[in-house]
């Protein structure tokens, strides 16, 4: 650095002023502004123009790890979403089938409840029959013929009644 600075020296010394009229002229100033405007080109270089594309490459560089960090959060994302969907889907197959069970449960046991019902009710609507058949003929046997014939009050038209009742059933 020292022998650059003492051969500018020098050259600077040795260095005539150009006249007007030998413009493009090469001479001693030359080859000092060629090493001066060389020195700063490589100065900047390396102090100023280097660290500003390392910086710009850092910077692209973490652009595109930051972009690819993106990208897979959003494929998670949509992951997750899907996942979501499946498992809402399959609880509301799990909540409607079980539901559709319970329906069909209930529709059984409330045909065995009618069905029950209906023949519970059967019975008791003959077992009441065979009562009123049984406690008409007791009435109908207590009562004599000629009161019966004579017919004049309701008693013996509910007994002609249910005489022709039973008549018809047998």
């Amino acid at each position: 650095m020292k022998k650059v600075l003492l051969l500018l020296f020098l050259f600077s010394l040795n260095a005539n002023s150009a006249d007007s009229s030998n413009v493009l002229a090469v001479d001693n100033t030359f080859f000092i502004e060629l090493a001066i405007y060389v020195f700063i080109i490589l100065f900047l270089n390396k102090f100023l123009f280097q660290p500003l594309l390392d910086l710009k490459e850092n910077r692209d560089v973490e652009t595109s790890v930051r972009i690819e960090r993106a990208k897979s959060m959003d494929q998670q994302a949509i992951e997750i979403e899907e996942d979501y969907k499946k498992r809402i889907s399959d609880f509301k197959k799990e909540i409607e089938v079980s539901s559709n069970e319970k329906i069909v449960e209930a529709k059984k046991q409330a045909e065995d409840l009618i069905k029950k019902a209906k023949e519970e009710s059967l019975i008791e609507i003959e077992n009441a029959r065979q009562k009123l058949d049984s406690e008409m003929y007791l009435k109908i046997a207590d009562l004599s013929i000629e009161e019966i014939n004579k017919g004049d009050n309701e008693l013996t038209k509910k007994i002609k009644e249910l005489v022709g009742q039973i008549k018809g059933k047998i």
